[in-house]
């Protein structure tokens, strides 16, 4: 190979011109360093090593995060809820509202007096997950959307916190979970989440993106009627390990 002096573009020993800048080359004025390969410096070597395994860290970074972001969650699936649930959960979105007043006629006085001013009810994980499916009319297929809803998974645990795991299919093929941590409480009749770290798959959202992930359990919930109806009455939350249990009261 034929270095080129002004370029130092490698040439074949037969070339006539520089395939780099295009220049002659005169093999008269072409010394014998310039058919050798120039050794690198000590720290032309290091800068080598050193740009290749940054090189390597970096492709396993981006290797890690792509696996990360689609690899299984551990999830409840949205199944039929228990008898004693789904009566629990309708009597919740109704209570207050007495038969006679919800068909256009005012109830007696004295039984509207009688009747308790709130009332508690208990839900476990998978019947709250299977409630949730419901209401949210869970998968939701058809439409034009690249990542569609399949899925509201939530679990209790003993902390008083809920883990709320979002399963998504991209392109209606690739599998996503989307995991919420959340302590809700309630304050003068406003449910707040009180979010405590999310995820994707396996990897850690910074808390700068949360809001990110947590809107898409907020828009997915604002479409159910029967949440909003519950929200509406709620005056407390107590999370245990296993179970959900919450307070309605009349309005």
């Amino acid at each position: 190979m034929i270095k080129c002096p002004k370029c130092e573009t490698d040439n074949l020993l037969n070339a006539i011109f520089c395939r780099g800048c295009g220049e002659k080359l005169d093999l008269s004025e072409l010394k014998p360093d310039s058919f050798r390969e120039k050794k690198m410096t000590k720290s032309q070597k290091i800068m080598k090593v050193v740009n290749q395994v940054l090189s390597a860290v970096i492709a396993l970074l981006l290797i890690t995060l792509i696996v990360g972001i689609f690899f299984p969650v551990e999830h409840l699936s949205g199944n039929s809820p228990s008898e004693e649930a789904a009566k629990n959960f309708e009597e919740a979105q109704n209570f207050g509202e007495q038969a006679g007043r919800r068909r256009g006629r005012r109830p007696p006085r004295d039984k509207e007096d009688n009747a308790p001013s709130s009332k508690s009810f208990t839900f476990n994980s998978q019947d709250s997950t299977a409630l949730l499916n419901q209401s949210l009319h869970l998968p939701i297929t058809g439409g034009d959307n690249k990542l569609t809803s399949e899925n509201l998974s939530v679990s209790f645990a003993g902390d008083g916190c809920a883990t709320l795991v979002l399963t998504c299919k991209l392109m209606g093929k690739l599998p996503m979970h989307n995991t919420v941590v959340v302590k809700p409480t309630v304050n003068n009749g406003a449910l707040a989440m009180n979010v405590q770290k999310t995820k994707i798959g396996f990897v850690p959202v910074p808390p700068q993106l949360n809001e990110r992930i947590t809107q898409k359990f907020i828009n997915l919930s604002s479409a159910s009627t029967a949440l909003d109806k519950i929200k509406s009455k709620l005056s407390e939350v107590k999370i245990s390990e296993g179970s959900l249990t919450i307070t309605v009261s009349k309005k």
